[in-house]
């Protein structure tokens, strides 16, 4: 485990209430835990919300006692949030937008200088992927963004999510292989082209 002053900054927090502490720790993950919200929800206002709804746990925390990195302990209670804002009931009849992908959910696959056909291909492959995310599972999503952009280990993030290692290679699998049959299906489809130009 690396060294973790973030740890040490909680544990001091908690223990003094220090209002300057707690503030160089939400500058430090604040973007960071409005990211891993929109994972979920997907309307930033909300991700934005949950995020303070994070942190205001942290604030009124009452004991912590460093098991594991603190940044995996506050992803831990972020996933908490997030998961228990989808249980309620306006989101169970919802369907994510695929019209806005979160940011940063895929890398850019447009190239410079691409000639029209491999680029009209490329914006289709982008164009379906994102959607393709948006559907996948609220923790299989997560457990492959963690993974992916946070460069998170399978250990971290089953901490995170409060599952086993095992369980997370299966949900990064899972939603590799979903986004895989996608790939392949747009790659495959002579009437990609056709809808792009349409």
């Amino acid at each position: 485990m690396e060294s973790d002053d973030d740890a040490d900054l909680m544990a001091r927090f908690v223990k003094t209430r220090d209002r300057q502490v707690f503030a160089v720790l939400f500058q430090r993950y604040e973007r960071k835990m409005i990211n891993h919200a929109r994972r979920f929800v997907r309307d930033p206002a909300r991700a934005e919300e949950l995020a303070q709804d994070v942190f205001v746990r942290v604030y009124t925390t009452k004991r912590y006692e460093p098991q594991t990195k603190f940044s995996t302990w506050l992803y831990r209670v972020a996933t908490n949030v997030c998961l228990n804002e989808l249980r309620r009931p306006e989101h169970q009849q919802q369907l994510a937008s695929i019209d806005a992908p979160a940011e940063g959910h895929l890398p850019e696959l447009s190239a410079p200088h691409a000639d029209p056909e491999a680029a009209a291909r490329t914006r289709q492959l982008a164009s379906r992927l994102s959607a393709t995310m948006s559907r996948l599972p609220p923790k299989q999503r997560a457990a492959f963004l963690m993974a992916r952009q946070d460069q998170m280990t399978h250990e971290e993030i089953a901490a995170a999510l409060e599952t086993s290692v095992s369980a997370v290679k299966s949900l990064i699998h899972r939603a590799l292989e979903a986004l895989r049959r996608e790939a392949l299906a747009v790659m495959n489809d002579p009437t990609t082209l056709a809808q792009e130009a349409s």
